[in-house]
């Protein structure tokens, strides 16, 4: 009887780029980490997954989204002009009454959501260009809480320019020491780390 030796095995895997006629192969996972890729593996796993020839692939990125701001469409209003710019006026006016609840809980809503389609890396914006920081305070919490299944970046994004008010720079700059992970402006982007 074979031996038990993975976390995990993946059994009858398609890999991204094989076509119907390429063989199928078995994954083994041990410790959250690939360990072996083979036609077949031997050794049995704690857990073991028939995939049925369907495709396994590397995860997918997002790389651009305000989870700030997300799932907020009507709120206060609809965007009648369907423009960025009277979407971005509208955010102007429901970020007048976040809630640190509001933007955590739309926040990890919207990474379920993304989860479910393959999206494990994301990157967001985090408007700090309002006083209380409501939105970056969120989306770090949020980071926090979703990182044992989705890696979260979070960017410090000045929504309204960072000499759109006399406070900006002061707010981008307190929104690094509270752990943002980059700055982006209209023009610029800054990685304080690569883990995206």
């Amino acid at each position: 009887m074979p031996e038990q030796k993975y976390s995990i095995v993946l059994r009858e895997c398609r890999l991204l780029g094989a076509g119907d006629d390429r063989p199928t192969v078995d994954i083994a996972i041990e410790d959250d980490q690939i360990v072996a890729v083979s036609p077949h593996i031997s050794e049995l796993g704690e857990r073991e997954i028939d995939i049925q020839g369907k495709l396994v692939s590397p995860p997918f990125v997002e790389s651009h989204i305000h989870l700030d701001s997300a799932l907020t469409a009507g709120e206060p209003r609809w965007n009648q002009s369907g423009t960025l710019f009277e979407g971005i006026q509208i955010w102007g006016e429901r970020k007048q009454c976040l809630t640190l609840d509001d933007v955590k809980k739309r926040a990890v809503e919207t990474l379920r959501l993304q989860a479910s389609q393959g999206i494990l890396f994301v990157r967001s914006h985090a408007d700090v260009s309002e006083p209380t920081l409501t939105t970056l305070q969120g989306l770090l919490e949020v980071r926090e809480q979703v990182k044992d299944w989705m890696t979260l970046q979070v960017v410090a994004f000045p929504q309204d320019g960072i000499y759109g008010s006399p406070e900006n720079d002061k707010l981008l700059e307190k929104s690094l020491d509270m752990g943002a992970d980059a700055v982006q402006g209209k023009s610029i982007s800054i990685r304080l780390d690569t883990r995206i």
